[in-house]
């Protein structure tokens, strides 16, 4: 037995209910057969639940990051979300692993002959100083420009959305820095060439990205490199002194 959900009264199979409740003008007809729930039909939140958590797990999209080394200025588009977040940080690891690399290739000099593979297992002192090296340098130089495009620009971009923009942006000249390091262990003077044109296009190109991403006027340049390179190199400086 089915009852109406606005009136209480009783439907009946077959027989046309008109809703005693209905104000709108436009009766709201019922009869029994839709009133009753449809058997087999999963509750709606039941059944999005797993859909929910299928699109909560975050994966990384070949596509995206093919984009982001053919335009780099794509990653300017990067939301400070998990998904945003997760492409900041591999273009930052990016870069890393080609310092890591190069600094590896260096060391394979003090080893003639033995290979890539000796320089990779034994002492990791030049090394993990090149990791190390390009762990701070790039840190050290994402969070001088959100600083001062922060102070210069009075504007209060969050850290995490900053991240996956700017850190996504890296991938391209991060993947120059690995090619670079790789031909290290081949030709260290062609790969030290290479390091020198990624980095000196990296700063140029970073530049140019922060000062489009808080819409700087040209009036606001001047004291953005100043302050943002000074930063930068007063912080390396230190670290190289302390750590490396």
């Amino acid at each position: 037995m089915a009852y109406c959900i606005h009136c209480g009264n009783e439907l009946r199979h077959g027989v046309t209910h008109q809703c005693v409740n209905d104000t709108s003008g436009n009766p709201m007809k019922y009869t029994a057969a839709a009133a009753e729930p449809e058997q087999g039909r999963p509750d709606s939140e039941s059944a999005g639940a797993p859909h929910a958590k299928t699109s909560s797990a975050v994966q990384v999209d070949g596509q995206v990051l093919l984009n982001l080394l053919k335009n780099p200025m794509s990653a300017l588009n990067m939301r400070g979300d998990q998904t945003g977040m997760l492409y900041g940080i591999i273009g930052m690891a990016s870069s890393i692993i080609g310092f890591w690399l190069f600094g590896l290739g260096i060391k394979q000099m003090f080893y003639s002959g033995l290979g890539m593979m000796s320089a990779l297992i034994s002492d990791f002192g030049m090394g993990s100083r090149a990791l190390l090296l390009g762990l701070f340098s790039t840190v050290i130089l994402l969070g001088s420009f959100w600083f001062t495009g922060n102070m210069v620009t009075k504007q209060k971009l969050d850290m995490k959305e900053f991240i996956a923009k700017m850190g996504s942006f890296q991938l391209p000249f991060g993947a120059a820095l690995i090619l670079s390091g790789l031909i290290s262990f081949m030709s260290l003077k062609l790969a030290f060439l290479i390091l020198v044109l990624a980095l000196m296009t990296g700063l140029a190109a970073n530049s140019a990205a922060v000062i489009e991403l808080y819409r700087m006027g040209s009036s606001q340049w001047i004291k953005f490199f100043g302050v943002a390179l000074g930063i930068y190199v007063l912080f390396l400086a230190v670290v190289q002194t302390v750590l490396l």
